[in-house]
């Protein structure tokens, strides 16, 4: 619960200190007189945005400082996750503003303010007119259905969330698969066109290289033909018997001398590399024919790879991979079908399970809806509102994934007996609106047991009977967690434990708000002055006194 709110230079609460107590404390006082600052401190303790806009005219910053005590093991969970110290079954709050940053600290550690709020939601929850708007929103029915019983719901719809991505992500898959089939089917006849063109030309690696030399040999013939009989006639001269002779000479020296045997050894490996060299030339000078029809048939073949290339805009080697490519794309056709047959079934499974997961989401939360109608029927009662209520679980003609699940409800209500069911957010007035989310509020309240609960004008629109009922339903709530409620009813303020006013003064030129709790004497005065539309008269007064009198009989 709170215990204590510590405010600085926010606006005009230049300096303000309440400490609040356990059941039901409301904070009455004039419009404008800053009770909704004291709800921004709350927000900003709780983890709404700050502005520089809040910091106190000629001041340089703006504190607010909350103090909880907890008896919360998930809280206590929390705190330990983000590294947070707790203190004694105690959480201290700080946001301190300035003209260039906000500073959040818990429990004296720096802290970002999204980890306040994961910290502020096991703390308190405040609740005003905005709630009404956001609850009359079907958009927002199903988060209302999922709240009340988060921790029975989460597991399902967790589960649902999953498959619905694993089934998303086959989908995918599906449909890139049947592209690439249909990619495919319209790319096929040109790929077997080019398949056979280049196998028809039936391409060598190194075939080009291979041909020019050819070529070159052939256009070069009469001088290769004049050298080569040059040679053959070197070949046959005495050279190879005067250099067999060098061989034997330098031997018989070597037999002499020790240090000519490697010169002896050197030249003998020569001799006989020459004499292989030799022999293979004049093999070769033997052969050497000039045929003019092969020549022709060389740059025939020469200028068709060629303009293969230039048509392709690839080298051979690249052609000859290609080829490999085409082939793998030309039977590629069979084995897209096995890898969608494949895909589909997986498909098929996924689409299955997330109806499974769907469906057993839809009974669960159909489950706590017929809690939450029996719930909230009761509590309308006890405000005042003899209605009928049904959550309705549309029925799509289709099968639709939502992202939470298969569901679309509509909140119904009957207000007249016998006119039917109708959509909430087309029959509700503002009195109605108010009391229809204070039952919602008392229900949830309880259910997630949210141990301070901060009610800002939240009876407005009501009054007489209706105000009554209202400010029991307040107390009741008061009766299991900590209630603090800005209110303008006597009804709502005479059930109250504590009374605080909150004055606006002017001083030296400057305004500023003061806070007070209020004794038995001065309560009844201040709810003389809410029953009062001017002075305040003695009949008032008694009339006031026995409010409180009376409510704290009952």
């Amino acid at each position: 619960m709170l215990e204590r709110l510590v405010v600085t230079n926010l606006a005009i609460l230049e300096n303000i200190d309440i400490s609040f107590k356990n059941g039901f404390t409301v904070l009455t006082g004039a419009t404008g007189a800053g009770k909704s600052l004291v709800i921004d401190s709350l927000s900003l303790l709780l983890g709404s945005r700050a502005s520089s806009e809040l910091i106190r005219q000629g001041e340089e910053k703006a504190t607010v400082k909350g103090y909880f005590s907890i008896n919360n093991k998930r809280l206590e969970s929390t705190l330990l996750n983000l590294d947070i110290p707790s203190s004694d079954g105690n959480v201290t709050i700080e946001r301190i503003i300035t003209g260039n940053k906000n500073i959040v600290k818990i429990n004296g550690i720096t802290v970002s303010l999204n980890d306040l709020n994961k910290v502020s939601k096991f703390l308190a929850d405040i609740h005003n007119q905005f709630d009404v708007i956001k609850m009359l929103n079907p958009e927002n029915y199903l988060d209302i259905v999922d709240g009340y019983s988060f921790d029975l719901i989460f597991p399902y719809k967790n589960s649902y969330i999953e498959n619905l991505t694993k089934y998303r992500n086959a989908k995918d898959d599906y449909d890139m698969l049947i592209d690439k089939k249909k990619k495919i089917e319209e790319s096929r006849e040109f790929f077997e066109y080019q398949l056979k063109e280049l196998k028809e030309i039936n391409l060598k690696d190194g075939e080009i290289e291979d041909i020019n030399n050819e070529i070159s040999l052939l256009s070069n013939y009469d001088k290769i033909y004049s050298l080569s009989q040059e040679a053959d006639e070197i070949i046959h001269s005495d050279f190879n018997d005067k250099l067999y002779d060098l061989v034997g000479v330098l031997s018989n020296i070597s037999k002499l001398q020790n240090q000519y045997q490697s010169v002896s050894e050197k030249l003998k490996d020569y001799y006989y590399e020459i004499d292989d060299t030799i022999q293979q030339l004049s093999k070769d000078f033997k052969h050497l024919d000039y045929d003019p029809k092969r020549l022709d048939e060389l740059q025939g073949r020469l200028s068709e790879l060629s303009s293969l290339q230039k048509k392709y805009k690839k080298t051979i080697p690249e052609l000859i991979d290609y080829i490999n490519e085409l082939e793998s794309l030309v039977g590629e056709k069979n084995n897209i079908d096995i890898e969608i047959n494949v895909k589909k079934q997986e498909l098929d499974n996924c689409y299955q399970e997330v109806i499974n997961k769907g469906n057993d989401l839809t009974t669960v939360r159909k489950k706590v809806a017929a809690i939450i109608e029996k719930e909230i029927i009761k509590n309308l009662k006890d405000l005042l509102l003899k209605v009928n209520f049904e959550i309705d679980f549309k029925k799509d003609e289709d099968v639709i994934f939502y992202e939470d699940g298969l569901d679309q409800i509509d909140f119904k209500i009957e207000t007249n007996i016998g006119e039917g069911m109708k959509s909430l957010d087309k029959v509700i007035s503002g009195g109605e609106a108010s009391r229809i989310m204070l039952a919602f509020k008392a229900i949830f309240i309880k259910a997630n047991k949210i141990s301070t609960v901060i009610f800002d004008e939240i009876d407005t629109g009501v009054s007489g009977e209706a105000a009554e009922s209202v400010a029991k339903k307040i107390y009741d709530i008061s009766l299991s967690s900590q209630v603090i409620a800005i209110t303008h009813l006597p009804q709502v303020a005479s059930l109250s434990d504590h009374h605080i006013l909150v004055k606006k003064e002017v001083k030296d030129g400057r305004t500023y708000t003061n806070i007070s709790e209020l004794n038995l004497n001065e309560k009844i005065m201040e709810i003389a002055h809410l029953i009062s539309s001017g002075s305040i008269t003695e009949k008032q007064i008694e009339y006031a006194k026995e409010m409180v009198l009376r409510s704290r009989n009952n």
